[in-house]
């Protein structure tokens, strides 16, 4: 579902893609992120086949997702958007009701750009880490983001701060 088509300038809205598998974090996320940014593309899944899915057939600039989906693996998800983690075609960020360290460590590992605890989050946290992910993904080269080896990348990046920093 498209949330919002409501840029004005020539340039394109940074488009978001929510995957998370409850309507209730999807509409409060997509409401948090719209107050925060108006000019946000937001597009909306429910479980990570139909977020695979709208990815393939849609411009995303940034996706934010749930590792907890009810029909594929949060990783696996994550595996098909970045795989090559050590160079991110797309920014991914992870928001999750998960807080274990090592589940955090491999999504960055897997090549979300940061994690986030949902019920520590606030909205301008969000849209910020959302504008910083799509700007350092945009900073590479296209001749880097293509013809990669997979290998891990480790650690959070230290203009964002998670939950885990806060807690």
């Amino acid at each position: 579902m498209d949330k919002g088509d409501r840029h004005m300038g020539q340039f394109p809205a940074t488009s978001i893609l929510l995957i998370d598998g409850s309507k209730n974090h999807r509409e409060y996320w997509t409401d948090q992120l719209t107050r925060c940014s108006p000019d946000l593309r937001i597009l909306e899944a429910s479980d990570g086949q139909s977020g695979l899915a709208l990815f393939r057939a849609q411009r995303i600039d940034c996706v934010v997702m749930d590792l907890a989906l009810p029909d594929t693996p949060g990783f696996e998800v994550l595996a098909e958007l970045v795989p090559t983690p050590s160079k991110p075609t797309v920014a991914v960020l992870v928001l999750t009701l998960l807080v274990h360290r090592t589940v955090w460590e491999l999504a960055t590992a897997y090549g979300a750009y940061a994690c986030f605890h949902k019920k520590h989050t606030r909205g301008e946290d969000l849209e910020k880490a959302i504008h910083q992910a799509v700007a350092f993904v945009g900073q590479m080269p296209k001749e880097e983001r293509a013809h990669q080896s997979r290998g891990p990348k480790l650690g959070a990046f230290p203009d964002i701060q998670t939950c885990e920093e806060r807690v």
